[in-house]
């Protein structure tokens, strides 16, 4: 589950940034984001290497996709300082080896859901929508974090215009609107997947209404901390970066962030005893 949360933000990190005016943003920062992300993705690639009991020739896909992704991570290490003439090749670095980064968490997040529930009917739409809401997590998870981070970088860089900042915080706003979104139409399609009458079952002969009725204290993170808390949080954000206060939505940020990570590690949880991604 840590892998993935960190794969996550690693990869959500670069594929936001990629979507920025690098070109406004201090190349100082952009080499931060470089030296935070480089050792996520090679730290969890190595971690599940060693994890892995057959050893190399064994090895997930998602692994190697974190070694790739930690060489994007590295390159922009070396290209920040020529981010401001070079700006279109720093979003396709980010963006195309951030893109792996989120293969790499997508991976990880199956393999979860493999050891539990592989070959059960309906596993195969599981794993699609287990990819879509991957993918909606870490956009929540990179646009938090990085938000975070630049707003503490204002207090060096008092010449940065204050675009980037209201940039990720609008990502921020819309991606924890399509996460909380996917959640709900994910609930009801697996509540109407799993009934007792439904057309197949997935994971467990018990309905998603009594497995979530089981992990109640999980639901309860994923819910109030991961998702309303944080829209609360995301909203005054925004509202924040509109008055240029760029310190009270750095520090509203640090909460946030934290509700962030709580709750999708919250949701792997539901994924794992579940079998179905919320």
């Amino acid at each position: 589950m840590l892998a993935t949360l960190l794969y996550s933000i690693a990869g959500g990190m670069l594929v936001v940034l990629s979507t920025a005016r690098v070109e406004q943003i201090a190349w100082r920062f952009l080499r931060v984001v470089g030296l935070l992300t480089l050792p996520m993705f090679v730290g969890v690639s190595f971690w599940l290497l060693k994890q892995t009991p057959g050893g190399a020739a064994d090895v997930h896909w998602s692994v190697l996709a974190g070694f790739i992704a930690a060489l994007g991570a590295a390159s922009l290490i070396v290209l920040a300082p020529i981010a401001e003439g070079n700006a279109g090749m720093i979003r396709m670095v980010a963006a195309m080896f951030g893109s792996v980064g989120l293969a790499a968490a997508c991976g990880s997040a199956l393999t979860v859901l493999a050891n539990r529930f592989d070959g059960v009917p309906g596993y195969g739409f599981a794993e699609m929508m287990t990819v879509v809401g991957q993918l909606a997590s870490a956009m929540v998870l990179g646009s938090i974090t990085i938000a975070w981070l630049l707003g503490h970088a204002y207090l060096t860089a008092t010449k940065m215009t204050i675009t980037p900042l209201r940039w990720f915080s609008r990502v921020l706003v819309w991606s924890v609107v399509v996460k909380t979104a996917f959640v709900l139409v994910s609930f009801l399609l697996g509540w109407w997947m799993t009934r007792s009458a439904g057309p197949i079952e997935l994971a467990s002969s018990p309905s998603l209404v009594t497995l979530v009725y089981r992990s109640w204290l999980v639901v309860s993170l994923r819910g109030a901390v991961g998702l309303l808390s944080v829209g609360v949080f995301a909203f005054m954000v925004a509202d924040c970066v509109k008055l240029r206060a760029t310190q009270s939505a750095t520090g509203i940020l640090y909460f946030a962030s934290v509700f962030a990570y709580v709750g999708e590690l919250a949701g792997q949880q539901l994924l794992m005893e579940c079998g179905w991604p919320l």
